[in-house]
């Protein structure tokens, strides 16, 4: 993975976990950048770290992060400060903030990869999956750095959600090689993993690839209100509700002329037959 991707990622992980509007992640992801700056100045030793995005060894950032709280300490004093870097960065804590915030990026994502190998060596039936893939997150004094009690068990819990919710998603991903199941569109930004038994309804099945579909936004969206679902056959089925109460272009064109076509099956992993007919139970079909 390239020094953009790893931004990108990062980017989009300190995004999800920061609430909307605190301003933290665009003022974490700004730390970061300004920290390869002081350091391209004054490496102190640490110019394998000067590319912040390709530093993995949480033990490296660990001991930057030591290295930023001295240099913080000194305020205005400090060597990094001498030219035209903004100061607030360094002296108000967002550096050694952000570098935190990066660690228990790289936890999870370390987590989450090892987990997507556990899978992709698998070689038995989806349901059986759940058990090896639901595990705690390792590492967990870098996660609950500066928490306690009910604080740090609430982030422990989060973070265990999110690593395998994005593992769901990468299965997904992986079996239906990247494309919508129904219109082959292989954009990952508009597509989704989607449930047949939802998350919260059952969580023996979440981490279970053969509960899942991958599907763009549209029929996502269809899927979950139970508009759509699939036969025993893995042909598409329209609710009467979305036939009876709809009726344009549009819908002849995105559902109408859907109906009865075979979506593009998964290299393993095939949809359960019996949480498609639960599935179907819970609309009009």
């Amino acid at each position: 993975m390239n020094h953009t991707d790893t931004k990108d990622l990062y980017s989009t992980y300190i995004h999800e976990v920061n609430i909307s509007g605190s301003g933290k992640a665009s003022s974490y992801i700004r730390a970061l950048d300004i920290l390869s700056e002081m350091l391209r100045s004054r490496p102190f030793g640490f110019e394998d770290c000067i590319d912040i995005w390709n530093i993995t060894s949480l033990k490296r950032i660990a001991e930057l992060r030591d290295l930023v709280a001295i240099e913080q300490s000194k305020g205005m004093n400090s060597e990094w400060l001498s030219g035209d870097i903004a100061p607030s960065y360094l002296t108000k804590g967002y550096c050694k903030a952000a570098l935190s915030s990066y660690s228990k990026y790289l936890v999870e994502v370390s987590q989450e990869d090892a987990l997507f190998e556990v899978f992709k060596q698998h070689n038995g039936q989806g349901a059986d999956l759940p058990r090896l893939l639901d595990t705690e997150p390792k590492y967990t004094d870098v996660l609950l750095d500066g928490l306690k009690g009910t604080e740090g068990k609430d982030v422990i819990r989060s973070v265990k959600t999110r690593i395998n919710q994005n593992l769901f998603r990468r299965m997904l991903r992986d079996i239906y090689r990247d494309a919508c199941c129904i219109t082959g569109l292989n954009i990952p930004q508009v597509n989704r993993a989607s449930h047949i038994i939802p998350w919260a309804d059952d969580e023996r099945k979440r981490l279970d690839p053969s509960n899942g579909l991958y599907l763009s936004a549209t029929y996502d969206a269809a899927f979950d209100q139970h508009l759509i679902s699939l036969d025993d056959d893995y042909r598409i089925v329209l609710s009467n509700d979305i036939k009876e109460r709809y009726s344009n272009d549009s819908l002849k064109t995105y559902f109408l002329s859907m109906e009865g076509n075979k979506i593009t099956l998964p290299r393993g992993y095939l949809p359960n037959k019996q949480y498609l007919e639960i599935h179907r139970k819970g609309g009009l079909f």
